[in-house]
């Protein structure tokens, strides 16, 4: 049985909020690299050639997203079109105007698209859990496209559900041949000290039942990056943990704690689920992961996953003790990601630029050994 996680970052549009978050957040990667490249007293033709694209991509030259349509009202009809050029004159409630408004989704590139389909199937999980999501019809759609064609790849119970976010980031599960869903919970309606919904984007509880007759509890979380302040994301985590502890308290051997939680393991707002017995998979023997490039390879970064993986840990498989000794193997896909900066990695050969790149997250995954209880199974059958 093998199990995944992955921030897809939405499959067909994203929230054009989300996107110019995104974008100040690289910014201030790309700027720290422009000034360092800038000072430098001699410079190679390719640190030129680098110069040129943070040119680009700071929009020294000209806005590379501009999330607006132009719309005009020409005789008493409606006209739309795409413009990088924001119009001068807003649009109003009258009847007679030129205009333009701002859109609250973008399309995701094909390329992208494909490739978050391509990193799922490279790995091919008997279950995965998604954060970000738009809907349920898109990921019915995306699984359509991409997996329903080959029975083998293909899902055969999918799950949506919204959080509380209202910018489409909600949370998917899609279950194999043999695997049930036998109850969903949501934590959508618990309130934080002051009464406020604790969770913005959401935390699940999922009780699924496998081939083999076993049950398994696997809680789902995502949890926001900006905006969120260490004392509230504590008291997110806790709620977490104490799902974790009440399940362990009675009796449930087979627990996953999976998702986004948007901060290093060393954090203290997290801290409360490592109190408990919960074990990570990356730090299982078996995890495997192509390590950066180049002398980053030896090099082990605070707050990354491991020696030789340097990107920054926001995303974990975190499992009971039962299941951590059930684990065969267990890895990391981050072939779809994109560098941002050194340390850089091996990608897909269709990663060509970043905006063909599947999201900002890798993909987790174990694979269990549950051979004993198909045995026990059978024999009590």
């Amino acid at each position: 049985m093998k199990i995944a996680t992955f921030n897809i970052q939405n499959l067909f549009h994203r929230h054009s909020d989300l996107i110019e978050m995104e974008y100040e957040k690289k910014s201030e990667i790309w700027r720290e690299e422009f000034e360092a490249l800038l000072l430098m007293k001699t410079r190679t033709a390719n640190d030129y050639i680098r110069m040129r694209e943070l040119a680009n991509l700071l929009k020294f030259d000209r806005p590379t997203y501009e999330p607006y349509l132009s719309m005009a009202n020409i005789d008493g009809n409606l006209q739309v079109k795409p413009s990088l050029k924001v119009m001068e004159t807003k649009a109003t409630y009258m009847t007679d105007w030129n205009g333009w408004t701002k859109l609250n989704t973008v399309p995701i590139s094909k390329d992208s698209i494909k490739n978050k389909a391509k990193v799922i199937l490279d790995v091919d999980p008997d279950i995965i859990l998604l954060q970000q999501v738009e809907n349920r019809k898109s990921l019915i759609q995306f699984h359509e496209i991409f997996f329903k064609k080959n029975r083998e790849s293909g899902y055969e119970e999918i799950m949506h559900l919204q959080g509380n976010d209202g910018k489409g980031l909600g949370m998917g599960i899609l279950l194999k041949r043999g695997y049930h869903i036998k109850s969903i919970k949501s934590f959508a309606n618990e309130r934080d000290e002051n009464g406020n919904l604790l969770f913005d984007n959401g935390f699940l509880q999922y009780k699924i039942k496998t081939p083999q007759n076993k049950t398994l509890f696997l809680l789902c979380c995502q949890l926001a990056d900006n905006g969120v302040s260490e004392p509230h994301r504590k008291q997110q985590v806790m709620k977490i943990a104490q799902t974790y502890t009440d399940l362990r308290s009675k009796g449930h051997q087979h627990i996953i704690v999976a998702g986004t939680l948007n901060t290093p393991s060393y954090s203290d707002s997290i801290s409360a689920i490592f109190e408990s017995d919960i074990m990570d998979v990356v730090k299982h023997n078996s995890f495997k992961v192509l390590s950066d490039s180049g002398e980053d390879a030896g090099y082990y970064r605070m707050g990354a996953y491991r020696m030789g993986v340097n990107i920054k840990q926001k995303d974990y498989l975190l499992v009971s003790p039962a299941f951590y000794d059930k684990i065969d193997e267990c890895g990391m896909n981050r072939k779809a990601m994109w560098p941002l900066k050194k340390p850089e990695w091996e990608t897909y050969n269709t990663i060509e630029k970043e905006n063909d790149a599947a999201s900002n997250h890798p993909l987790l995954w174990a694979k269990f050994s549950l051979e004993d209880s198909l045995r026990l199974y059978r024999k009590s059958a």
